[in-house]
């Protein structure tokens, strides 16, 4: 019962040293304030929006229609996109494409990050996130190749935890852009365009498997040793009182 309750005294102050390391440990690349992200004007760029309004009832139109259909877009217009349409409200001020390149794209991000679990505040990930792009399972997932942070590291531990960044998975079920999105099968790149494609006699990629990263790792066996602790400490307790009944 002692070396019971002691391991499980053990295995709690580890979880909870584990929880203020983490925090320690963003502090040294986040910062306490967000820096957010530019937002384009849009009455200053109505004629831009009226373009990409036309890109988009074309796609929609060649898809609707059974034909092969895709849509190119500049990071302007992704950005405008993202600051006209309701659905993208959320990625306002935390995420602006900054470039588009052959083999990736830059992202200005002023990311959220829960910070010490006494105080509950946020900690911000401000910087440029250098990612490739890929479509699976409907969506349109990022993996992480770094994030540049001014003066700063950002370490490969955390790195793992982020990448892949599913930026979309949020719009599966959305009634708009969730079955568009599932019938995608091409994403490509090119020097300062992105294009999506559907293709009639394609299929769409199928699903990523989910990445598991070490520190869900310690955290579940954290709280399965707890719980294997637990039921060893009651099993005791109920022998113990057992044999006192039956004396």
């Amino acid at each position: 019962m002692i070396v019971a309750l002691l391991s499980l005294g053990f295995l709690v102050s580890f979880g909870v040293w584990n929880l203020f390391k983490l925090d320690r440990e963003l502090s040294k690349f986040t910062e306490p304030e967000a820096r957010p992200t530019p937002v384009p004007d849009l009455g200053a760029n109505a004629a831009a929006i009226n373009v990409l309004n036309s890109k988009i009832e074309t796609f929609k139109t060649d898809q609707g229609n059974k034909r092969d259909a895709s849509i190119t877009l500049t990071p302007e217009e992704i950005n405008l996109a993202i600051a006209a349409f309701d659905q993208f409200e959320e990625l306002r001020k935390t995420f602006s494409v900054k470039s588009i390149k052959k083999d990736q794209i830059d992202i200005d991000i002023s990311f959220p990050l829960r910070g010490s679990p006494t105080k509950g505040d946020f900690r911000y990930l401000n910087g440029t996130m250098i990612a490739t792009p890929e479509l699976a399972g409907g969506e349109i997932i990022l993996i992480v190749d770094r994030v540049d942070v001014p003066g700063k590291s950002v370490p490969d531990g955390f790195l793992g935890q982020l990448s892949p960044y599913r930026v979309t998975e949020r719009y599966l079920e959305e009634e708009t852009l969730g079955p568009w999105m599932k019938r995608l099968t091409g994403l490509s790149l090119a020097e300062g365009t992105l294009t999506l494609t559907i293709k009639t006699e394609s299929e769409p990629p199928g699903a990523q498997p989910k990445k598991v990263g070490p520190g869900h790792l310690i955290r579940a066996g954290v709280l399965l040793g707890a719980v294997l602790l637990g039921l060893i400490a009651v099993t005791i307790l109920a022998s113990k009182r057992g044999k006192q009944v039956s004396s």
